[in-house]
C-alpha cells in the first residue's frame, strides 16, 4: 500500500464537536494568532491546549491574546510547556511526556507552527510519529516580511547593514536525539542546507562538519512581490556557492538548479529524495535546518522515511523582533487523517512533481 503526500490547502474552520488537542506556542509576531483568530466556534471546548512558553523569547510575546483567543475557544486552562534551547535532552523528554499524557482519548492534534523555532516544529513531529491519530499541521503566513526590497538593496554588496535581515549570527548548533544517526560513520559527508537570509548559520555549520560536499537547496516564495527574495537568499550564500560550484548546478537564468517552494512542504520532500538516491548510498548525509517553517515540516516527512539522515538545527543568536512579520494574509493547513499510518506508507511521486500540486495547491 502506498499513500501520496497530504496536500496543502487552507485552513478550515473547525466545528464544536471533536475531541481534539491543540499545540502551539507563544510567539511576538501577529500571526502566531492567525489560527486561533479564526475558529468562529469552541472547537476545543472538549479537548485541550499545550503551549509551549519560550524561556529565553526574543521578543515580548503575545500570551495574555492567545490566552484570551483559547478561552473563547474552550480551554480555560492551557498546559504549558517551558522551552529552553540550551537544554535539547529536557526539550524532548519534556515534549514526550506532556504529549503522551495530553494525547489520551484525543481524535485529532492541531499542531500550530505558526510560532515554532524550526527545532520545535521537528521535535513536536518527531513525537507525534507513533500515534495513530488525525494531525492537523497549522500555518499562518504573514501579510508582509522583513526585509523590504529597499531594506535588503540598502545592505549593499557586502550586506553589512543587516539590521532588518530575519536573524543574525549562530549562538549553538543544537543536536536532538529523534533527528540523529550514527549510520555511514567515516563515510565522506554531503551537507545540505536551506539558503536564508542568515548566511552565518551554514558557515557555522560548516566550520562544526567540514563536509567535503555543500548543496544548497533555495526557496522560492509563492508571492509574486516576494519573488526577488530566491535571489536575495542566492546572492547572501553566493561565495559559498561559487566555492562548492562543482555541487550547485546554475540554470540559464543564473539561479540555483535547487529551488523549492517556501510554502508546499512536498517540493521540499522531492528534492531532498533527489539528493538521496544521487549519494545516500555512499555518503553522509547531514542537513541544516535553516529553511522556512514549511520546509522544515518536508525536511521531518524525508527523515522518517530516512532515518540514516541527520539533522542538526544551527540556532540564530538574535532576531530582528520589531518588524520581523506584520499581519497574517492566509492561514494553511496539513491534514494526515492517521499521522502514523500515513508517515509508514506515504509515497512521495517525484517523477511527476507537478501533476497533483497543481490541482491540490491552494
Amino acid at each position: 500500500m502506498r499513500t501520496t503526500l497530504s496536500p496543502l490547502q487552507y485552513a478550515t474552520k473547525l466545528p464544536q464537536a471533536g475531541n481534539r488537542l491543540l499545540v502551539a506556542c507563544y510567539g511576538f509576531e501577529q500571526r502566531s494568532l492567525g489560527w486561533a483568530e479564526l475558529q468562529e466556534h469552541a472547537c476545543l471546548s472538549t479537548g485541550n491546549a499545550l503551549i509551549f512558553r519560550y524561556k529565553r523569547p526574543k521578543g515580548k510575546n503575545r500570551i495574555n491574546q492567545l490566552r484570551k483567543e483559547l478561552k473563547r475557544l474552550g480551554v480555560i486552562q492551557p498546559t504549558e510547556v517551558s522551552c529552553d534551547g540550551r537544554y535539547p535532552i529536557t526539550i524532548e523528554k519534556d515534549i514526550e511526556s506532556a504529549l503522551q499524557e495530553q494525547l489520551s482519548g484525543k481524535d485529532e492534534v492541531v499542531i500550530d507552527t505558526s510560532a515554532m523555532t524550526k527545532l520545535l516544529i521537528l521535535a513536536c513531529l518527531c513525537k507525534l510519529s507513533t500515534f495513530p491519530v488525525r494531525v492537523r499541521v497549522v500555518y499562518s503566513e504573514a501579510e508582509d516580511y522583513a526585509p523590504t526590497l529597499r531594506q535588503y538593496l540598502g545592505a549593499g554588496p557586502t550586506m553589512a547593514k543587516v539590521t532588518a535581515f530575519p536573524s543574525r549570527g549562530v549562538e549553538s548548533i543544537i543536536r536532538l536525539t529523534c533527528l540523529s544517526s550514527i549510520r555511514m560513520q567515516g563515510q565522506p559527508t554531503t551537507m545540505i542546507a536551506f539558503a536564508s537570509f542568515n548566511e552565518q548559520l551554514v558557515r557555522h555549520m560548516l566550520g562544526s562538519i567540514s563536509p567535503h560536499r555543500l548543496l544548497f537547496i533555495n526557496g522560492r516564495p509563492p508571492r509574486n512581490d516576494y519573488a526577488w527574495r530566491e535571489d536575495a537568499t542566492q546572492k547572501i550564500h553566493q561565495k559559498l556557492i561559487d566555492e562548492y560550484s562543482n555541487d550547485n548546478a546554475i540554470d540559464a537564468n543564473g539561479r540555483l538548479v535547487r529551488s523549492v517552494s517556501t510554502l508546499d512542504y512536498r517540493e521540499t520532500v522531492r528534492e531532498c529524495e533527489k539528493i538521496y538516491r544521487l549519494y545516500g548510498l555512499h555518503e553522509r548525509i547531514i542537513f541544516a535546518a535553516t529553511g522556512s517553517k514549511m520546509q522544515t515540516v518536508g525536511l521531518f516527512i524525508f527523515k522518517v522515511k530516512h532515518p540514516d539522515v541527520h539533522i542538526e538545527y544551527p540556532t540564530p543568536d538574535s532576531y530582528f523582533v520589531r518588524g520581523l512579520s506584520t499581519g497574517v494574509r492566509q492561514v494553511y493547513e496539513v491534514v494526515f487523517d492517521n499521522f502514523a499510518e500515513a508517515l509508514r506508507t506515504f509515497h512521495a511521486d517525484i517523477n511527476n512533481p507537478g501533476a497533483s500540486d497543481s490541482e491540490s495547491q491552494p
